[in-house]
């Protein structure tokens, strides 16, 4: 039998006083209902006063229908059988069909003896009338069968018909699109009616209030924290048969990951409910004012074009003006030469004979004159028609000149209104960029993430292995085949070291408030770690350059008194090196202490200008292990801790801040078989990579949120637990090789850098305590 959506599915409905049951309901979901049925269900939602009863439909139910369908079907047919059993006929003969409806409406129908008789809403045999066979079409099997085939073989037409249920609607981001009206089962939220004694489908602004769907609202809310409209959840909700993961899909797929945001206030009642359309349309602004620069430029550059093309022209006619002067002279000349040849033969004429003597001969005859007489004539004819030629050629000359000024106007006016909407588009863009990025150090701060900046080291090698295609992106060339990294920040081969320390600057000058801060600098030797931590004497790094701006702080704050003091040490074959003790002691050993980590004996000095730094620096880097391997003349052997103590006392306020300022410069990770170490070298090798492997342990422990992380498996994570426990701010440089001997290690390097991005250590907390003596109590007080 064909489909039976033109039965009328029953829902479930309490009996009534007498235990008696109403009148069945509306069908479970609007797919079959004609027009005239969806607007009189609408305007009975806007006249019901309050909700009594509110159920969900589930797969009980739709299972019930169904039965209740195929019983009425199994009822019907029977009835028609019998009919024709009683009229005698030896066998009964009824072929069913389906009719579809123009209006969207499934009606079983069958053959009886020649006459077509549907099934209508009332369950009863009605002859089919004549003017449907106009109005929709028969569904059979192999009309099914034929349209899933053609679906299958056609993947860029979707199979269906046309009728009023199709539509196209524009989505940012994919074009046009088409839609269709697909009728389908649903979970559908409907109450009870006393009064009317039906099932009434419950309105969306009561449907947000019932615990059923504000789970799944604070589930699709949670997931996506741009989205905060409740009602355009409650109505995703329902097209999506109140599955939440559906509806995030469905977003995330509509709008990207701008709905992975907060919103800007951080509350979820600010007045703008679709903020993030109107991140996109500002998108589509800016794409659009990108288009119309592209266009414009393209104008100037036709403009350019034709503004050559007219400076050849008049080269050319400048030349033809010279070639025409330079005829023009030649004919004079010879008109002139001409003219002499004439007054010379009119001088040698024989005089007239005088009576006594006899006549002679003339020294020219008519034929010669005639002659000259007639290039004389020529030669007036060519000076006139150049005359007339040079004429109209600077006529001509004129008016393009004159067109030439009147472009050169229009094409200064074009380039001012160019460099115009050029210079709004690039404001608009920065300010953009400025307000994205401030965004993200928000998102970054509150989520407690690892900032990861990589940087890539300066080679004179003929190829690299990596491609920096922006700021915050890396390739890696292996191969043949490209590998993608993002990163918090990329420094390109050509960065310079106040550019590395422009970016971690916000993150010092928090240690000044109370916030303990971490730089970690992590690679394969020989990649740059100590030249970005440490640098060179008349181009410091990191670390001099952070010393250097908290000393700039704390002198600009008068009101509160400041005392830093630093203190170096090395992590060798791990093993704890003072670093600023003139004699060698006794190896240090770490004390811990609630969430304290301290290391007793350590030398800790006092600075105050920038000369002590130098010279404290300068003390420490004399006394660290160095060494040459094949890969690094000044390879470090050990892991270098930089430690700087700000404490800084209010007395106006009665309070004292702390915090800690640690730079580490981590040994080199290498090979054995690239570095050839033997001996102490090898044994250095070891102790180095197996604190680094511990290293890695650590961040994948925090990555995977596991209930231990192994701090102490060796010195180095030991020491820096605060710093990796969620107290502190932490900021990772990846140094990298761009050459291609090195392509392996640097693989390894940028996903270790990679895998650290997504590790969230909490929100950084502020250590500040009340001053304890009693004068600072009572101005507090005050």
């Amino acid at each position: 039998m064909g489909s039976g959506a033109s039965v009328s599915e029953g829902l479930p409905r309490p009996e009534g006083p007498e235990g008696s049951e109403s009148e069945p309901g509306p069908a479970p979901g609007p797919a079959g209902w004609s027009n005239d049925t969806l607007q009189a269900q609408e305007e009975e939602e806007e006249e019901t006063p309050a909700c009594h009863t509110i159920e969900v439909q589930s797969e009980e139910s739709d299972t019930q229908a169904e039965e209740e369908e195929e019983r009425v079907t199994q009822t019907v047919v029977n009835a028609a059988t019998t009919e024709t059993a009683a009229e005698g006929e030896a066998e009964v003969s009824l072929d069913f069909e389906t009719f579809l409806h123009s209006d969207g409406t499934l009606y079983s129908c069958f053959n009886h003896h020649g006459d077509r008789v549907y099934v209508d809403e009332s369950q009863k045999l009605q002859p089919f009338p004549q003017e449907w066979y106009n109005q929709g079409r028969f569904v059979t099997a192999n009309n099914e069968v034929s349209g899933h085939l053609q679906t299958q073989a056609s993947s860029s037409e979707p199979a269906v018909r046309e009728d009023d249920r199709t539509g196209s609607i524009y989505i940012q981001g994919k074009g046009t699109v088409m839609t269709y009206m697909f009728e389908e089962r649903l979970n559908v939220c409907r109450f009870w009616d006393p009064h009317s004694g039906v099932w009434l489908l419950l309105p969306l602004q009561w449907e947000m209030n019932v615990n059923f769907i504000k789970s799944r609202i604070q589930r699709v809310m949670s997931a996506l924290p741009g989205l905060v409209d409740q009602k355009e959840i409650t109505a995703a909700l329902r097209q999506c048969n109140y599955d939440p993961e559906e509806v995030i899909s469905v977003y995330l797929t509509m709008f990207g990951e701008i709905l992975l945001q907060t919103s800007p206030s951080g509350d979820h009642n600010y007045s703008d409910l679709n903020s993030f359309r109107a991140l996109l349309e500002r998108d589509r602004v800016i794409e659009d004012l990108k288009q119309n620069l592209q266009s414009r430029e393209k104008e100037v550059d036709n403009l350019f074009q034709r503004n050559n093309y007219l400076a050849r022209e008049v080269c050319y006619l400048n030349d033809v003006v010279q070639h025409l002067n330079q005829k023009l002279a030649e004919l004079e000349a010879d008109k002139q030469e001409a003219r002499e040849k004439i007054r010379s033969l009119l001088n040698h004429r024989a005089p007239a004979v005088p009576p006594a003597r006899t006549a002679t001969k003339p020294a020219m005859d008519a034929n010669q004159l005639g002659q000259v007489r007639s290039l004389t004539r020529e030669l007036n004819v060519s000076n006139k028609q150049l005359r007339s030629t040079v004429d109209q050629v600077m006529t001509d000359m004129k008016n393009q000149l004159e067109q030439m000024k009147g472009v050169a106007g229009k094409l200064t006016e074009v380039e001012k209104v160019a460099a115009r909407e050029v210079e709004e588009l690039r404001s608009l863009y920065r300010r953009e960029a400025v307000e994205r990025k401030s965004l993200y150090n928000k998102l970054l701060e509150l989520r407690g993430n690892i900032r990861v900046f990589c940087r890539c080291r300066k080679s004179s090698a003929s190829s690299f292995c990596l491609e920096t295609t922006d700021d915050q992106e890396v390739v890696l060339v292996q191969k043949g085949s490209k590998k993608r990294f993002q990163f918090d920040k990329v420094f390109p081969q050509s960065s310079t070291q106040e550019e590395v320390f422009a970016e971690t600057l916000p993150l010092i000058t928090s240690c000044v408030d109370g916030y303990n801060v971490c730089i970690l600098a992590y690679g394969q030797t020989g990649s740059g770690k100590t030249y970005t931590m440490m640098g060179a004497k008349q181009n410091p790094g990191v670390n001099i350059r952070s010393i250097r701006e908290l000393l700039r702080i704390c002198a600009d704050k008068e009101k509160v008194s400041y005392t830093l003091k630093i203190s170096m040490l090395e992590i060798y074959n791990d093993s704890l090196n003072d670093l600023l003790t003139k004699s060698a002691g006794a190896a240090l050993d770490i004390r811990v202490q609630g969430k304290t980590v301290s290391v007793p004996g350590l030398t800790q000095t006092r600075v105050q200008t920038e000369a002590d730094i130098l010279s404290v620096m300068e003390t420490g880097e004399k006394n660290r292990k160095i060494a040459s391997t094949k890969m690094n003349i000044q390879s470090s052997r050990s892991h270098l801790v930089v430690a700087l103590e700000v404490e800084g006392l209010d007395e106006v306020l009665g309070r004292t801040s702390r915090g800690t300022l640690t730079l580490c410069d981590l040994a080199g990770s290498e090979r054995i078989s690239k570095t050839e170490a033997e001996g102490q070298r090898l044994v250095e090798a070891a102790a180095i990579n197996k604190s680094l492997t511990a290293l890695g342990q650590v961040f994948g422990a925090l990555k995977n949120n596991a209930l231990h992380v192994p701090f102490r498996n060796s010195k180095l994570t030991h020491l820096l637990q605060p710093c990796l426990s969620g107290d502190a701010k932490c900021c990772v440089f990846v140094n990298a090789s761009p050459d291609v001997r090195d392509a392996v290690e640097t693989l390894s390097t940028l996903q270790f850098g990679s895998s650290i991005r997504q590790v969230s250590l909490g929100r950084a907390t502020q250590n500040i305590s009340p001053v304890k003596n009693k004068t600072s109590n009572k101005s507090t007080t005050n």
